[in-house]
């Protein structure tokens, strides 16, 4: 029996899931801690979890994670360099490290400066041993490609460092988004190929002799090849996996997938079966790339999410992320006694800091120096997590709260708080963990809201429930917007908490209906979406398996690469350009322009092909315009699209 491996590398956990290839049904599934700071242990912990019998005959491997996303939005990655060809984007840049040579194209692809050869190369001499990899990119290089493949040639023979082309990641116009895709892809390639390398080398120990296949943004699969050199095209894989998988195991062809994760809450809007696609290009963090990618709608709101009491004695939970408390206390059982003894001795009752929150060291060195302070900090957490409180009352250290936000906003040590995991584990619907230490976080919680602990858990519902709804109603207003950026609309807060949860309007109350019925998956969300469907007037359905959607989304993806070619009149001598990603041609006729279009297409799906079986489809879009004294139709435009369905190994 031939059989697929998923696997989606999350924030929180690494999913795994066996399916048969044939039929797609799931003979196991499990969930693995993800180790960000060791990857390879996370991945070797996922594959010995197997059992070996289920590993025999596995035929394609699958990947999905949210690491290029998360690295993104953290500011995270390889030191890269970026040379600019002829002038400067306007707006900020991604990196200080680039560099602007002589050359340039006009919109037409017609060169009007060539490049300066002796300037390029001193150029690259001065990114040596400073940078790990490069990208390259030169006003209108999708209409002609040869400044920035010539520049990309000579960094490769100088440097023998990663180096990205612009032009091969996007044919959309728009010189700065371009760049910062180009520039962004170039930070990420040490990230993924670390973990594409730790998959292969766990696959190549076991004797698995499979292909390995990474989930794109917008939901379909690349192989490890693609990857590598193109891993910009992976931000928003762990969404666009949990959507597949969403779709597949509910079978619904029309509704909400909204997937209640460790970090965030993520919902997809699937028309007909169908996951609508941004292909102006996804927005991660404060940068627009032109990479097609999954419309989501994420927000702040998971089972990691920290959980605060406000000083108006209200609940808030979230858009901070924490380590619940019953998930270090696996690792570290002194942190339940330390909690003990502050529950014991009633010191909670007048802590104002959250002075019963924890703190563990993530990372045990960094390149710059610390204060005699950090340090102090540091080797007082290297063997165990501390409370503040124990902080405050054990180191004699100035500052002592200033400096911890520092070092946590820098990733050196870690919070331990109360969360939804932790809520779930004081009432009995979720252990994972050991769960004596959730009670005594939750009991302290209550006691500071002067609740009794049954209150305090249903509190956090309905707090959750009022977010889950919220979300719901922006995710709407944003997929109704057409996927544009909207920001948090008050509006929705004031209808979905004012009038609707706490009818707190003497002239107006509120009711509503979702068209669609939910989707829901994640590890939680069977306990967070009970009274979700009473609120929004709808189904919530939550298929078998949805705690490991992810990976099973991953498993059941299909393998597609597309080629867009433009092809338009040159207003000088009336020939065809052909503006391909290998290069810009020329012809008398459109004909001949259309065939040449074909042509190139097929070579760079060739390239991408990798020995695989694939079935090739092309589709051609003219752009006319009547002129309006004769009423004649204008030829503007043909896109000819080279699109290739490769088939999955079997």
């Amino acid at each position: 029996m031939k059989k697929i491996l998923g696997i989606d590398t999350g924030g929180t956990y690494t999913d795994s899931v066996i399916l048969e290839a044939g039929t797609k049904n799931l003979l196991y599934k499990a969930k693995t801690p993800t180790t960000k700071n060791n990857l390879r242990h996370c991945i070797e912990t996922c594959f010995e979890e197997i059992p070996p019998d289920l590993l025999q005959d596995i035929s394609m491997v699958c990947l999905s994670t949210t690491l290029a996303t998360n690295a993104i939005v953290e500011n995270h990655g390889c030191k890269e360099g970026l040379i600019l060809i002829g002038k400067r984007p306007k707006g900020m840049m991604p990196t200080s490290r680039y560099a602007i040579v002589e050359g340039l194209c006009d919109i037409m692809g017609r060169m009007k400066h060539p490049l300066n050869k002796e300037e390029i190369i001193e150029t690259i001499e001065k990114f040596r041993d400073k940078v790990d990899a490069i990208a390259v990119s030169g006003y209108a290089s999708i209409r002609n490609p040869a400044h920035e493949s010539y520049i990309a040639e000579m960094v490769r023979e100088r440097l023998n460092i990663p180096v990205v082309c612009a032009h091969e990641l996007t044919t959309t116009l728009g010189y700065y988004e371009r760049t910062v895709t180009a520039d962004l892809n170039a930070r990420l390639i040490p990230l993924v190929c670390n973990l594409i390398d730790s998959v292969k080398h766990v696959m190549e120990r076991l004797l698995i002799n499979a292909p390995l296949m990474i989930v794109k943004g917008d939901g379909s699969l690349m192989t490890d090849a693609c990857a590598r050199s193109k891993p910009i095209e992976t931000i928003l894989s762990g969404p666009a996996a949990s959507v597949m998988g969403g779709i597949y195991l509910s079978g619904l062809k029309d509704a909400f997938v909204m997937d209640i994760g460790g970090t965030t809450t993520d919902i997809a809007n699937v028309v007909k079966g169908q996951l609508a696609i941004r292909n102006e290009g996804a927005k991660v963090g404060k940068w627009y790339t032109q990479v097609r990618a999954a419309e989501v709608f994420t927000a702040g709101l998971g089972g990691d999410s920290r959980i605060l009491t406000d000083g108006n004695q209200q609940i808030q939970i979230g858009p901070e992320k924490s380590i619940p408390y019953c998930m270090a206390s696996k690792d570290y059982p002194e942190l339940l006694c330390e909690l003990g003894e502050i529950y014991i001795s009633d010191a909670y009752r007048h802590f104002r800091y959250h002075d019963e929150e924890a703190y563990v060291l993530i990372k045990k060195y960094r390149k710059l120096a610390y204060t005699k302070d950090e340090e102090i900090i540091i080797e007082i957490l290297r063997s165990s997590p501390h409370t503040l409180y124990y902080l405050e009352t054990h180191i004699q250290v100035t500052n002592l709260r200033e400096i911890i936000s520092d070092l946590l906003q820098e990733g050196v040590i870690g919070r331990i708080s109360l969360t939804p995991t932790d809520v779930l584990h004081c009432s009995g619907e979720y252990r994972k963990w050991p769960f004596r230490i959730s009670e005594l976080a939750t009991a302290i919680a209550a006691d500071q809201t002067g609740m009794t602990i049954q209150e305090y858990i249903d509190a956090v519902r309905q707090r959750i429930t009022q977010l889950l709804n919220c979300d719901a109603i922006q995710a709407a207003m944003y997929f109704d917007h057409q996927g544009f950026d909207i920001p948090n609309d008050p509006a929705a807060d004031y209808f979905i908490n004012y009038l609707y949860f706490e009818h707190r309007s003497s002239v107006l109350t509120a009711s509503y209906h979702l068209e669609k019925p939910i989707v829901a998956i994640g590890a939680s969300a069977a306990a967070w979406t009970k009274e979700l469907s009473g609120a929004m007037d709808t189904k919530v359905m939550i298929p078998k398996h949805a705690e490991v959607a992810n990976a099973v989304g991953a498993a059941v993806g299909k393998s597609v690469e597309k080629i867009e070619i433009l092809i338009r009149r040159d207003s000088v001598n009336g020939n065809f350009i052909v503006y391909s990603p290998i290069q810009r041609c020329s012809f008398e006729t459109l004909d001949e322009a259309a065939q040449y279009a074909r042509e190139s297409g097929n070579v760079c799906i060739e390239r991408m092909a990798e020995s695989r079986d694939f079935k090739v489809s092309v589709k051609e879009e003219d752009t006319e315009i009547e002129d309006v004294t004769n009423g004649n139709m204008t030829f503007v435009e043909r896109v000819v699209t080279v699109r290739a369905d490769f088939y999955n190994y079997q």
